[in-house]
């Protein structure tokens, strides 16, 4: 796996309870990053959702359409 680095800026006391916690802060950093990446990705996918929703015209049979499109396949 390729790696990259990143740098941030926080306050001085930040940092000095940071350092207290004793924990992993690459690993929870990464984990924070992974956990905001997959809800903007599936806010994306449901705004997909919404925008062809909208789309589909009122009275439409969904099992109608499949059975003709297999018809004509």
């Amino acid at each position: 796996m390729s790696e990259t680095m990143i740098t941030i800026r926080i306050p001085k006391e930040m940092k000095d309870r940071m350092k207290k916690a004793g924990l992993n802060w690459s690993l929870e950093v990464r984990r924070a990053i992974e956990t905001k990446l997959e809800q903007n990705m599936r806010g994306k996918a449901n705004d997909e959702i919404k925008r062809l929703l909208g789309s589909v015209r009122p009275g439409f049979e969904s099992a109608r359409a499949i059975r003709e499109a297999r018809d004509h396949a």
